[in-house]
């Protein structure tokens, strides 16, 4: 990242920062993503929740005009406000009353560093939340199994879709089995540090072998027939070489559904 941008990130976080703690219609506001991790670079957005004090009311898009020059505001699908300000850079802002705190400490445990996220806290609950988050360690292994069966799951439902006839479908539902593999690919290699979000630095964590598997699974849609006799083999070999649990006969239905009737 140039020091330029980087200086101009930390202009941006200091004064929306300055903003949020100065709105007496919060009580307390985390920031999260990349920026409080001390990761970002010139890609990187400015992400915030903001808790409201009782009986206050802030929209978060009308908010988000209110304290900069934006280009596009929205609300996502996931509900939180999105600013695109010039240069692309995004600013999102989530706004909810302050009985949802608790939920802090359900985020994923991973590069949380309270001291860098607490933008606001009356009372110092949201420090409590940030450092019990803080305390809890992931544990992709206690995972793997439930992220083979839902990627076996996308899987099934994914070559039902192709046989059909719906490739846009199944080119959709490809992208589900993709995120569990990558995650099971990163507990083989032993890089889980972004189990969370498993295509964060993959390119730098995993090997060329785990990288070429995953690039199998992707292509056109004239290709689904490969990509998805790709996704097979590596669910399978996966499953065996971290030990979990396929039934035989699941295994063999899927190797039918990729080599067809």
């Amino acid at each position: 990242m140039t020091e330029g941008a980087l200086d101009e990130l930390r202009r941006l976080d200091d004064r929306l920062r300055a903003a949020l703690r100065d709105d007496a219609r919060f009580s307390h506001v985390a920031a999260y993503g990349s920026v409080p991790q001390g990761r970002a670079d010139r890609f990187s957005d400015l992400e915030f929740w903001a808790f409201l004090t009782p009986g206050a009311a802030v929209d978060a898009a009308d908010w988000l005009r209110g304290h900069l020059d934006p280009l596009l505001v929205l609300t996502t699908e996931f509900g939180g406000a999105v600013a695109v300000l010039p240069g692309l850079r995004r600013v999102e802002l989530h706004v909810a009353p302050a009985a949802r705190l608790p939920e802090v400490e359900t985020w994923t445990p991973q590069h949380v560093r309270p001291e860098a996220m607490c933008v606001r806290d009356e009372g110092g609950q949201l420090t409590r939340h940030l450092r019990a988050l803080a305390a809890r360690s992931p544990d992709p292994a206690a995972e793997a199994q439930a992220t083979l069966e839902r990627s076996v799951n996308w899987l099934v439902l994914g070559l039902n879709v192709l046989a059909r006839g719906e490739r846009l479908r199944a080119h959709e539902t490809l992208w589900w089995v993709e995120g569990g593999l990558l995650r099971l690919a990163r507990l083989h290699e032993g890089a889980t540090g972004h189990w969370g979000n498993a295509t964060r630095r993959a390119e730098q964590e995993l090997g060329p072998a785990a990288l070429a598997r995953f690039a199998a699974l992707t292509g056109p849609l004239d290709d689904l027939e490969r990509r998805y006799a790709a996704a097979v083999g590596w669910t399978l070999d996966l499953a065996a070489e971290l030990e979990l649990a396929l039934d035989d006969r699941l295994a063999q239905a899927l190797r039918r559904g990729r080599l067809g009737p």
